[in-house]
């Protein structure tokens, strides 16, 4: 381990479970007073404070001309039904960042978390559709989206985990982990990962914003969906399936698209377009034959209803079924608007002999398939993409091995990406994940988490608290009180990118401790209050996979 200005010190410190943070205060977004769909209706301008634990209850609407400013490093947890909704004209900034992720989770403890705890997130925007006056997944929230404006902006989304979503409200009407209605091109959304929802973990209706690098964990039902006329660009998507979570009043797909009406301006197709996904089934888990009994799993996707949704340098591998096309899609994948080209698509179910993909509603399916320049018709097993181990899905491994066909494989030629370049990244590979880099270079390192189940979200508030053990982690400065200086003592139990600030009682940073990467072991940094008043600070370490605040008190 090397020196820096911070002391090392003997003993390598192991930690078992992600801690609980130590939370400064609590708050309420909303309330559920008169039932778990009570209404708030927020006006003006809201800021977070990301040293507070919200609680979201009932349909907590920003209204038009409203804004909710959620700051990284965030927590919020959400109760049954709860739901955030920002309405048209409405504007959200949840501007996290890689190593301070805003998180919104279950507010049942760990081990007890199930998909639908709460509701989810809905943006609507005022980008075109092909439906007038649409609502919400069957009315329950009191919104509709949609207008004229393809640019218009809904604010920030980015580097945001969305934990447990999907409440039902009834019989096949849930939300979505995120939902988008309407939602335009002057939006800023990227950076998301979806885990457990109770139905899609994203569904786009209608609008025109483009989104990359979005992660969808263990849903029940689609991983993306798109629908409505939704006519945005989309790079670098990852699905991972858990094979104990299927749709249980359907069928759990990877790609889903359809339409509604359309061809006018007015009334736009469903015509998005995605390059370098990954969509790692459930049969990648755990292996084929294996699936829990009475699942749902069922297609790698789903294009239907006359939908020219376009995919380019995918892999999908774990699916029981390969590709079905339908309805008016059949006829728009014969004209070649709507394409897949130069994907890997695995399955074992064959609709005929030699064939994944669905030929009873399109013969020709098969040909049109292997024309474009995918694979493969037959049935093959799901691990042939080579990538690596992905039988644990806390600790996932997506990347390409050697040998895999996904590396340099890809291709860019295809007008739909030429013509869209500026937003398009063109890399050697196929799939999401870059097969040159280690995991802690790739794209999902650090804000994201595949083990939300047992992640501590706990709440401790700082002035309640008996301090954490000296053994380990984040201990006690000493001396405590100090003048002027004092030393801060703690361990890192992963290597990673590692933050260490003080705050005064405002929450103001009054210092920055340390900013960079450290390796696995224990550390002594000093922190010296000269130029500061007489008073209690706090002090906050947040690393990989943790994050603590202690306190204490400058005495001059």
């Amino acid at each position: 381990m090397k020196k820096t200005a911070i002391t090392i010190l003997a003993g390598l410190i192991a930690m078992a479970a992600v801690p609980a943070i130590a939370w400064v205060g609590t708050a309420d977004l909303g309330s559920d007073s008169g039932g778990p769909l009570t209404p708030t209706n927020q006006t003006g301008i809201r800021t977070l404070d990301p040293d507070t634990l919200y609680t979201i209850k009932g349909l907590y609407y920003v209204e038009d001309g409203a804004e909710i400013h959620i700051p990284a490093g965030t927590t919020i947890y959400g109760v049954p039904a709860a739901t955030l909704v920002i309405k048209t004209g409405g504007k959200i900034y949840a501007s996290g960042e890689q190593f301070k992720p805003i998180v919104m989770t279950s507010s049942e403890a760990p081990g007890n978390r199930f998909p639908g705890d709460w509701g989810g997130v809905v943006i609507l925007g005022l980008a075109r559709v092909n439906k007038t006056n649409p609502q919400i997944e069957g009315g329950i929230i009191d919104a509709t989206y949609g207008g004229a404006d393809d640019n218009d902006s809904s604010g920030v989304f980015k580097y945001v985990r969305i934990e447990y979503p999907g409440y039902r409200f009834a019989l096949n009407n849930e939300i979505n982990g995120l939902t988008m209605g309407g939602v335009g091109a002057g939006t800023e959304l990227h950076h998301v990962q979806v885990s457990y929802s109770f139905d899609d973990s994203y569904e786009w209706f209608g609008g025109a914003v483009d989104a990359h690098h979005l992660v969808a964990l263990g849903g029940t039902d689609d991983e993306f969906d798109t629908d409505f006329g939704f006519r945005g660009r989309m790079q670098f998507l990852f699905g991972l399936r858990d094979p104990d979570y299927s749709d249980p009043q359907g069928s759990s797909n990877g790609f889903e698209s359809d339409n509604d009406s359309g061809g006018t301006f007015d009334m736009p197709m469903t015509m998005p377009i995605i390059s370098n996904a990954t969509l790692v089934g459930p049969e990648y888990v755990v292996g084929v034959g294996n699936l829990p009994p009475g699942n749902t799993f069922s297609n790698s996707g789903v294009l239907r209803k006359n939908s020219r949704i376009s995919i380019f340098n995918t892999a999908i591998a774990g699916y029981p079924k390969g590709m079905t096309v339908r309805e008016g899609s059949i006829a728009a994948a014969e004209a070649d608007t709507l394409r897949f080209y130069d994907n890997e698509v695995t399955g074992h179910s064959e609709y005929t002999p030699g064939n994944i993909h669905d030929t009873g509603r399109w013969p020709g399916i098969g040909v049109w398939f292997d024309a474009n320049a995918n694979e493969d018709t037959l049935s093959r097993s799901h691990t042939v993409i080579g990538l690596g181990d992905m039988s644990v899905l806390a600790a996932p491994n997506p990347i390409p091995q050697a040998g895999s066909p996904l590396i340099g494989t890809s291709v860019w030629t295809n007008d739909y990406l030429t013509s869209n370049a500026a937003f398009f990244d063109e890399v050697s590979y196929r799939g999401a994940f870059d097969p040159a880099l280690s995991w802690t270079e790739q794209w999902v390192y650090y804000w994201t988490n595949f083990d939300p189940q047992n992640t501590d979200y706990a709440v401790a508030a700082v002035e309640d608290s008996p301090g954490l053990p000296s053994f380990g982690r984040l201990a006690e400065n000493y001396p405590n009180p100090f003048n002027p200086s004092t030393t801060i003592r703690f361990s890192v139990p992963r290597a990673g990118h590692v933050i260490l600030e003080v705050f005064d009682v405002r929450g103001s940073k009054v210092a920055g401790l340390h900013d960079g990467d450290l390796s696995v072991g224990s550390y002594d940094i000093n922190f010296n209050g000269n130029g500061l008043s007489s008073g209690t600070y706090f002090y906050r370490l947040t690393g990989n996979g943790f994050s603590y605040t202690e306190k204490m008190q400058l005495v001059k």
